[in-house]
């Protein structure tokens, strides 16, 4: 294929450092690099630097608008300008685009409860899918979705992608690692779970119960429900977010990885990151079955369809080095950046 110069333009309030956005990084940095590896010329900058820097495009004949939202008018007329003179895709990773589900939006529950400043938000990504005709996004379901809004578009599912970084760097910490600490560890990330960490207390709590030597680990803002309280000496909480670099080697450190998550339309359009960021760390995971979840068949992973199918923390799992192997293998082959960068290729390129 022939060498093609890409943009990528990320949403992002990290204006400085764009890649300590994870979103960003999930759908701009990881997918531009492994094009860049491909042979093609990309870059990423942030939607403040692109409107800033208008003339940028000048150099690119492919952009890819990571959420893009309008707030200001020479963004507008540029996408005006442009939308039959280039190659321009919208891409998405979140419901953030269907103005009918903004009471789904955690958001709402958390932080914005008289709906103004997120339904402003909400309604400023809609109006952008108006400019464009192709799109990209991270899950099937966001693809429906999509469609069922826009028929007469163009949408193809580009998953987030492990970088062959974080894969290699995952092979070097499980092939050093002797034991790990935490028995079961949580990675809220957002103030918005609360209510999801309730719903599977009663299952920790046995867990606890019944496994007197074993330790909780959490990362990231969560109350934690009262029903746990007696075993806060068991229970190691750290609420400040660290750095993106250091998760690897924290999550290592835990032995199954809970991803617990409300049903509600926004959520079964998210991203089954929560499993395959923790499988090559050699982490075992437990989730809600969203599609993007249910996608995946594999000994590191159970599948929550129920309520009481989280009793299955209090089941034990052999893995070893050559399961791991193996796994980790078949897992690539969904989400390896240089395979999803080839599915980019096929389907905004030919």
């Amino acid at each position: 294929m022939n060498s093609e110069r890409i943009l990528f333009v990320g949403k992002t309030e990290q204006i400085d450092r764009p890649y300590n956005d994870p979103s960003t990084r999930y759908r701009c940095f990881n997918i531009a690099h492994a094009l860049k590896n491909r042979g093609h010329d990309t870059a990423v900058v942030s939607l403040n630097y692109f409107v800033n820097n208008i003339s940028i495009a000048d150099n690119y004949n492919h952009i890819v608008f990571h959420r893009p939202f309008l707030n200001e008018e020479v963004f507008i007329r540029f996408l005006h300008e442009n939308q039959d003179k280039k190659n321009l895709i919208a891409d998405y990773d979140d419901l953030i685009f269907d103005v009918n589900n903004i009471l789904n939006l955690p958001e709402i529950k958390t932080r914005d409860p008289y709906i103004r400043g997120t339904a402003s938000y909400i309604a400023r990504n809609a109006a952008a899918c108006r400019f464009f005709k192709k799109f990209s996004v991270s899950t099937s379901a966001l693809a429906d979705k999509l469609q069922d809004l826009f028929p007469d578009i163009y949408v193809k599912i580009i998953s987030n992608s492990l970088s062959s970084e974080y894969i290699d760097l995952s092979r070097k910490i499980v092939s050093s690692q002797k034991e790990k600490k935490y028995k079961i560890g949580y990675f809220p990330g957002t103030a918005s779970h609360n209510n999801d960490f309730n719903e599977i207390a009663p299952f920790i709590e046995k867990f606890l119960n019944k496994n007197k030597k074993d330790k909780l680990f959490i990362l990231g803002p969560l109350k934690i429900p009262s029903s746990l309280n007696r075993f806060s000496h068991r229970i190691d909480h750290i609420s400040e977010l660290v750095p993106f670099n250091h998760l690897p080697y924290i999550k290592a450190n835990v032995e199954t990885i809970i991803a617990p998550l409300g049903i509600n339309e926004f959520n079964m359009c998210k991203s089954g990151l929560k499993f395959f960021e923790a499988m090559p760390l050699g982490c075992r995971v437990i989730a809600t079955v969203i599609p993007d979840i249910d996608r995946f068949d594999s000994i590191y992973l159970d599948k929550c369809y129920h309520i009481n199918d989280w009793s299955q923390l209090l089941n034990d799992k052999e893995l070893n080095q050559t399961v791991y192997n193996m796994e980790l293998e078949k897992m690539l082959l969904q989400v390896g950046a240089d395979n999803v960068a080839q599915i980019w290729e096929e389907s905004f390129l030919v």
